[in-house]
């Protein structure tokens, strides 16, 4: 799961973005397709999308883009709740063209108003773990945004003033690190766990992607055979979920947005937070010279059970009956040929076209999910098999288990009867 200052992060919930262009003219002969150029048909292209922590580097493709067609306006909304700005657009019948979904679940909710991309020049550059998440019935309906992981993100230096010479593997060792910081005088956490992705989605989605089979544990879940209490390691989540609290921000916590977990993080006033690559570029921003990493959740007391949850959170989707299809095909065509420059270079996305390299401009979260990745140790976005919007919905329990209002057996009823009459609908 989304600015030239911090300020303007924690103050933007939603941009629009409309870039629009002149067409140049001149008597010079370099100049002489400029009139064609003019002529042709004046072209809106609609585009929403989050990941609001690149709302700059959107603003300036859409610039550029539109320089290189002069008739295109690119009118673009990067706002952090895509699925309500969604169902608000096509209710009203001011559809997108060019939008984004989540993985799987996304793509199977709107999977009627979508176009299938399978046919597109690059959908062959495509990496292999993307196609899943974007294809029902063999059809490919997804450009895919970028490869995602997350984990605890750390401060190496407040972890060596603790004296934790390694990260932890095992949830003793997580709770060790915790103490170490706790003597040292070091608050471990501010978890921002007003926001639904940080969470209903992200930590609620351990126990699920830990599971042997995730696909068939949620599909059970589904079918009414199994409930969510079944789920194996659902109470080493809350042990993981009641340690953020101890030895955080406690029942605060819930009222601490992203913006403010990150920045918490970046000040060095916490040692952890629980986040993922795309706060790189943040975190930079605010402190330039923190020194930091990312290692994987545990959730059990063995070492080769943890790992990293890795996957494609979001893609970009073409709206069907878009009045104009075929530009907004040509732009995705545009971002896949230049999406080295902007995914990569700009916006410091890990890539998941095979032909785009992620550089080391990407920094440490990169190179540590990287290392998962290239050992193996990775488990999947399993939320992403949910109902559509339960990560909203599961999210307002948790918080009110944080609160102190709720029991752990409580929680778990209030999910399960949301998870039931999601799959009635």
């Amino acid at each position: 799961m989304k600015k030239n200052k911090w300020v303007a992060l924690t103050a933007t919930a939603a941009l629009t973005v409309s870039i629009l262009s002149a067409c140049a003219g001149g008597n010079e002969p370099a100049k002489t397709a400029a009139p064609a150029q003019s002529s042709a048909p004046k072209v809106t292209l609609k585009l929403i999308q989050g990941k609001v922590e690149v709302t700059d580097q959107v603003k300036q493709m859409a610039a550029d883009y539109a320089l290189e067609n002069p008739n295109v306006t690119i009118d673009a909304q990067v706002i952090r709740d895509v699925d309500t700005m969604l169902k608000t657009r096509f209710a009203s019948g001011d559809e997108p063209d060019i939008f984004f979904v989540k993985s799987f679940s996304g793509i199977k909710d709107w999977n009627e108003r979508l176009y299938d991309l399978s046919n597109e020049p690059w959908m062959s550059q495509v990496m292999d773990t993307a196609l899943p998440g974007m294809t029902i019935n063999g059809k490919k309906f997804g450009f895919p945004v970028a490869m995602e992981g997350y984990g605890f993100i750390y401060n190496k230096d407040l972890f060596a003033k603790a004296g934790i010479d390694k990260v932890p593997t095992t949830l003793t060792e997580l709770k060790q690190a915790n103490e170490k910081l706790k003597a040292a005088g070091i608050p471990s956490y501010a978890e921002g766990y007003k926001e639904g992705f940080v969470l209903g989605r992200n930590l609620f989605n351990l126990p699920f992607a830990y599971a042997s089979n995730p696909n068939d544990l949620i599909g059970k879940i589904n079918a009414g055979t199994a409930k969510v209490q079944d789920v194996p390691l659902m109470n080493n989540f809350f042990d993981v979920l009641d340690m953020t609290a101890k030895y955080g921000k406690g029942a605060e916590s819930v009222g601490i947005s992203y913006d403010n977990q990150v920045a918490e993080f970046a000040n060095g006033k916490t040692a952890m937070m629980q986040q993922g690559v795309w706060t790189i570029e943040l975190i930079t921003k605010v402190n330039p010279n923190l020194k930091f990493g990312m290692f994987a959740i545990p959730l059990t007391d063995n070492p080769a059970d943890t790992k990293l949850p890795v996957g494609i959170p979001n893609y970009y989707v073409v709206n069907k009956d878009s009045k104009q299809l075929e530009e907004a095909k040509k732009f995705l065509t545009w971002m896949h040929k230049n999406g080295q420059k902007y995914l990569v270079d700009s916006m410091h996305l890990i890539p998941a076209f095979k032909d785009m390299k992620a550089t080391k401009e990407l920094g440490p979260l990169a190179d540590d999910m990287n290392l998962y990745v290239e050992k193996n140790q990775t488990i999947p976005w399993a939320y992403s098999l949910w109902p559509a919007g339960m990560d909203v919905q599961f999210t307002k329990p948790l918080q009110a288990y944080v609160g102190g209002q709720m029991s752990r057996e409580k929680v778990l009823e209030e999910v399960q009867k949301l998870w039931s009459n999601a799959v009635k609908k």
